[in-house]
């Protein structure tokens, strides 16, 4: 009966008898109903199918008998409940003939089915198996094969590393002994390949497979580095699809069923329908042992010569997790159109290179080994010897001699027809013999010579490319010979023919050079011939499968080929690439380091005994002889420098001096330090002054070492100093040393790695790194001696700043906690009288003390009172010190918090504590209460005592000034460098409160009042 509509949607008629339906439990749909749409090909005689063609335009000869046009507009189903388990697949059955049978014995075994019709409006389920366009639905044998595998997967992934390795040893001992019988039966079905070899395959499979990964830990827990505290634990991929070639079934077949067994990998098999019963029965072999040997019932599934539309069916379904796929292209083009994770195994078109200094003989048997080696099926086996001609000639009659023969003219010619059918090879030349190929090919087999191996041709240098048969990859005896000018001419060859249907996969070269040479020539090769792997002085087809010819290549049938070549491994697939790795990682504390100059000189006088110390040899006996000292005029005027150059020369020393630094030194100042470096060639460096000469002696040796380093690169931001995205360069290769001798009491930055220059655009650019750290620093206090005291008060709150900021840091350690609190105690204890009465002791004391605070700071940073600092002090022309002052109650507010909205981030910082450090820092100090309102009233008491303004308002800055530049002030600070160690991480929104809180400041400081 045939029936025409008029239909756009994708429909197929089932022609079957309504009684044979009699007694499907629940099934009460009308036959006009019964309507199933699929993509379906070919259902190997369940049902008669009539595929639609885009339209149909004749009327059906019986109008009542099919439903309106809107029934088909959803597929109709027959739901199966699934177990609990696993709720995926709810397939299009095609009713037909044997249907009945087909349900009771592939569905309603395992649950009842229903059969929902269109009227119902009960909600269908969603099939896993999706019904694209020219999709296969897959058939209930299917579906219970993924079932199984499921729960087979279930199961496996249960077993312990002990049990997966008997498993393993179990499928590996009886492959082995299967190698024969699977050998001969791969030969009989392809009609390719030498039994002998297949023999010699399979036993490969297995024993290099297994004495590779034997000891291999694969399952659960695989790696435990308790000194790092790190543990890997892996887990199995699966269920895996494995698709296997027809070139070599059975050998990778019992590969990849080894590397599923010692994973615990369940896979189902979709084997070339030329090598189905082989392969079928090698993965057999290899279930039923591991069965035997504990694996789950069915762990290895098989589907006998599936369709493209199957294959394609089961690869994207949800039970399939990974899919290892070896065959030809259009097989592995499939597996990564899945959707799914897929290893894809490429073609390959090896290309070997003889250069004039091989072996030949190694040359010529190795070639001939790869090429004889199972009819030349290997992928990684030779396919083009390109050969220097210095020695073609000799190389092409050993190659006659160990039977070769290279054909001609008619006989060529029929050969090249022979070898392609248009853009393809032709399956009819794969795997067969030399002797048996010349006589398919219609050669005069008068002319082939008795113990021909190999056919050859020889092939001019162009003849590279889709039009040249001989250029492509032949999985035959048959190898093309090419004749290169020179090496570098070879490379260029190897190149277009890699490119010729082989990226990615193998190549050879034959080289007997001197080492220097070799290394040169792997490199030109590697550099310049785009594959995966470089065989040297070996059989390409046996190396490159691992451990023959070099112990360390890993063992596979399965040649990753790359991302050139579309593939996601370039490796030997193994079974690491069928585990997923769980990484657990223990916290531990953070690997610190305490950086320090190599000499710290202090107390009054020491100026004179710390520069006697720059006299000394060198280990090697040399020492410094030129010396550079940077510095200020104020400096000069009151006479330190003069001080300074007495005592060097007094040690014979030649002096120069560079005194044009000035306050927030700038890129016009360095290029000027810069220019005297290059003058004079100094070999010493000494910076004498506050942190601005300091600041600019730092960056003037770097830029005098290293002309070529940016202010923007030295300046580039870091979360952690030691891992900075742009490395800084090393130092000391020009000035050995750099000694530092402050002037004023604050800075710290004679032990300090940290300097702030300012770009020619006016943009202040703070620099870290701890290859700026002076190499010695002297600290004398006679130096300060007459100092103002603004500059006293400015730069003491300074240091004290830089003592709290490090003992509240999230990368606070006891070795800069010890040195923060003596530098507040200190600081806190002799300050006031430095300012108001000058004594030596107390400027003695305070120096003492800020030298203590840069210690601490330089290993432990700072906070956001010194991020907010930088920025308001740049944008209003307020002395550092004072803008400190100003800020730093409030942040201690901010900071102080016991349940902060954000926590600073910081590896040895494991929950707030910055209220407890405030309160350790109040009581060393004596504070009137042990919180951190007490340390804000003192802070806010010695300011007063310092004649400090206690707000921006006090500073004299305008109320519409501060707020137009408020959010762009608070948005820098927080991207400024010191702003990752606050232990109280900031957001924009919260620094800006701070900001206004420090321009009105507060009318009185109560303690023990909690603003935040």
């Amino acid at each position: 009966m045939m029936i025409h509509f008029k239909s756009t949607i994708p429909i197929v008629l089932i022609i079957t008898n309504k009684s044979l339906l009699k007694g499907v439990p629940g099934f009460t749909v009308p036959f006009t109903n019964r309507l199933l749409s699929t993509g379906a090909r070919d259902i190997d005689g369940i049902g008669t199918l009539v595929k639609r063609s885009r339209t149909t335009t004749k009327t059906p000869t019986r109008r009542n008998f099919f439903p309106p046009v809107s029934a088909f507009s959803e597929k109709k189903k027959v739901e199966i409940e699934e177990p609990s388990y696993h709720k995926k697949f709810s397939p299009d059955v095609v009713v037909g003939k044997n249907l009945t049978q087909e349900i009771l014995d592939g569905i309603e075994k395992q649950s009842p089915s229903t059969v929902v019709p269109p009227s119902s409006g009960a909600a269908e389920k969603k099939s896993d198996v999706k019904a694209h366009k020219d999709e296969y639905v897959l058939k209930p044998e299917h579906i219970k094969k993924l079932r199984e595998l499921e729960r087979a997967q279930e199961e496996f992934s249960r077993l312990s590393q002990e049990d997966a390795d008997r498993i393993f040893n179990a499928v590996a001992e009886e492959a082995n002994m299967q190698r024969l019988p699977l050998a001969k039966m791969a030969v009989k079905e392809t009609k390719m390949g030498q039994v002998e070899d297949k023999v010699l395959k399979n036993g490969l499979a297995c024993e290099l497979i297994h004495d590779r990964y034997e000891n291999a830990k694969t399952c659960g827990l695989i790696n435990d580095d308790a000194f790092h505290g790190l543990k890997t634990f892996a887990h199995p991929v699966g269920p895996v699809c494995a698709l296997t070639p027809v070139t070599n079934p059975t050998s990778t077949a019992i590969a990849k069923a080894l590397m599923m067994a010692k994973t615990r990998n369940a896979g189902i098999f979709l084997p070339h329908p030329r090598a189905s019963k082989c392969t079928t029965e090698a993965v057999r072999i290899c279930c039923e042992a591991g069965e035997r040997a504990g694996a789950p019932k069915g762990w290895l599934q098989i589907v006998e010569r599936p369709s493209m539309e199957v294959s394609n069916a089961i690869m994207r379904s949800d039970t399939v997790r990974l899919i290892l796929s070896t065959g030809g292209p259009g097989v592995v083009k499939a597996s990564y159109s899945s959707g799914k994770p897929a290893i894809g195994v490429g073609s390959g078109n090896a290309p070997v290179l003889v250069d004039e200094t091989a072996d030949l003989s190694l040359a010529c048997g190795s070639i001939v080994t790869g090429k004889t080696f199972d009819n030349g099926m290997i992928c990684a086996a030779e396919q083009s010897v390109v050969v220097v001609q210095d020695v073609y000639d000799k190389l092409k009659h050993l190659f006659v001699e160990r039977g070769v023969h290279f054909v001609y003219g008619e006989d060529r010619d029929k050969l090249a027809n022979f070898l392609r059918n248009g853009d393809k090879i032709n399956p009819e030349v794969v795997g067969k013999s030399a002797i048996e190929i010349a006589r398919l090919a219609g050669i005069d087999m008068n002319t082939v010579p008795f113990g021909t191996v190999v056919l050859g041709t020889e092939e001019e240098t162009f003849a590279i490319g889709e039009e040249y048969p001989f250029s492509h990859e032949k999985l035959s005896p048959i190898v093309s010979v090419y004749k290169a000018a020179n090496f570098d001419e070879g490379i260029s060859l190897c190149n277009k023919l890699a490119r010729n249907g082989g990226v990615g996969h193998t190549g050879g070269l034959y080289t007997n050079s001197d080492e220097q040479q070799m290394k040169e020539r792997e490199a030109q090769y590697v550099n310049n011939v785009p594959v995966g792997r470089v065989l040297v002085n070996s059989p390409t087809s046996l190396a490159a499968i691992g451990s023959a010819f070099n112990f360390q290549i890993d063992p596979s049938f399965s040649l990753g080929v790359g991302t050139l070549a579309g593939s996601s491994v370039s490796s030997n697939v193994g079974p690491m690439h069928l585990i997923n790795l769980v990484t657990v990682a223990e916290r531990q504390k953070h690997i610190e380091w305490f950086n320090l100059p190599q000499r710290i000189f202090f107390n009054r006088g020491c100026l004179e005994e710390g520069l006697r110390e720059c006299g000394k040899a060198y280990a090697t006996g040399e020492r410094d002889e030129r010396v550079l000292i940077v510095s200020g005029r104020v400096n000069q005027k009151l006479g330190y420098v003069d001080r300074v150059v007495k005592v060097l020369k007094d040690q014979g020393f030649e002096v120069d001096i560079f005194v044009d630094t000035h306050a927030d030194p700038d890129m016009e100042c360095i290029r000027k330090g810069v220019e005297a470096c290059n003058r004079f060639k100094p070999d010493l460096m000494i910076c004498l002054g506050g942190g601005s000469p300091m600041d600019a002696g730092k960056f003037i040796r770097a830029l005098y070492e290293h002309p070529e380093l940016t202010l923007e690169k030295a300046a580039s931001r870091f979360i952690e100093l030691r891992k900075r995205t742009v490395s800084f360069p090393k130092l000391g290769s020009k000035i050995r040393r750099l000694v530092a001798i402050p002037t004023t009491s604050g800075t710290g930055s004679e032990v300090s790695p940290f300097t702030v220059i300012t770009d020619d655009d006016g943009r202040k650019f703070p620099i870290a790194s701890y290859k700026l750290t002076p190499d010695i620093a002297i600290c004398d206090s006679t130096l300060c001696d007459t100092l103002p005291k603004s500059l006293i008060a400015n730069s003491g709150i300074d240091a004290i700043t830089h003592a709290i900021e490090a003992y509240v840091s999230v990368a606070q350690n006891d070795f800069t906690k010890m040195h923060a609190i003596e530098a507040l105690k200190l600081l806190f204890g002799n300050l006031g009288e430095s300012y108001t009465k000058g004594t030596p002791i107390s400027r003695d004391s305070v120096h003492r003390g800020a030298t203590l605070a840069g210690i601490a700071f330089s290993n432990s940073f700072l906070g956001i009172c010194h991020s907010l600092a930088h920025k308001v002090g740049a944008e209003f022309h307020i002395p550092h010190g004072l803008t400190n002052a100003i800020l730093l109650p409030h942040v201690i507010r901010y900071n102080s918090c016991t349940k902060p909205t954000r926590m600073g981030i910081y590896p040895g910082y494991d929950y707030p504590q910055s209220h407890k450090r405030y309160s350790d820092i109040a009581e060393s100090i004596g504070a009137p209460t042990h919180d951190p309102e007490g340390l804000i009233w003192k802070i806010k008491e010695l300011m007063r005592e310092l004649d400090m303004p206690q707000s921006f308002k006090d500073a004299n800055i305008k109320k519409e000034d501060f707020m137009h530049k408020l959010d762009q002030i608070a948005e820098d600070a927080f991207d400024d460098q010191c702003t990752p160690a606050n232990p109280r991480f900031p957001m924009i929104p919260e620094l800006k409160e701070i900001l206004i809180q420090a321009y009105f400041g507060d009318d009185e400081i109560k303690p023990t009042v909690d603003t935040f």
